[in-house]
């Protein structure tokens, strides 16, 4: 009896649960996918019912120097990620909006900017401008601009978009 107790002990330990992700995967093929934690909750583009927000929730471009990927999330607000000067894949700072490369979110509740002191990296996994692909895995923090600022931050982490342009 001791040994069939011990044994559905060990089979009851031993079985996980499968805890998939929320966020897509990590992929480099044009798939148009994005994802990432804002302050731990998950964050996904979010189609608009609204006529004064974007009717594709994603939109990937390449213009003369710069890569931007622009997000609707719904309530969560617009991320907005800009990388100038960024032909090949590596690891990008993102800092000051002046430097070309930086990271945002608008919400209702502020704007939210990276900056010298508030920043993160973006590492191109995938930049492809004759497929017209870019993919890349992302994380930052950002302070509030709005209004003078609140000094409230917000921090993404476990970013990753696939995005054709």
């Amino acid at each position: 009896m001791k040994k069939v107790l011990l044994c559905l002990l060990v089979l009851l330990t031993g079985c996980k649960k499968d805890e998939s992700s929320p966020l897509p995967k990590a992929t480099q093929e044009g798939k148009n996918t994005f994802g990432c934690l804002l302050d731990g909750q998950v964050f996904l583009p979010t189609p608009s019912h609204n006529i004064f927000q974007p009717t594709t929730p994603l939109q990937g471009y390449f213009y003369r120097h710069v890569i931007g990927v622009h997000v609707y999330g719904g309530e969560q607000g617009q991320m907005y990620l800009a990388l100038r000067d960024a032909f090949q894949p590596g690891t990008y700072p993102l800092g000051e909006t002046s430097t070309g490369n930086y990271a945002s979110l608008n919400r209702s509740m502020g704007m939210f900017y990276t900056s010298s002191t508030r920043g993160g990296s973006v590492t191109l996994t995938r930049i492809d401008t004759v497929a017209r692909i870019v993919a890349d895995t992302f994380a930052f923090s950002a302070l509030d601009y709005y209004r003078g600022g609140t000094g409230r931050t917000i921090t993404v982490t476990s970013g990753r978009f696939d995005v054709a342009f």
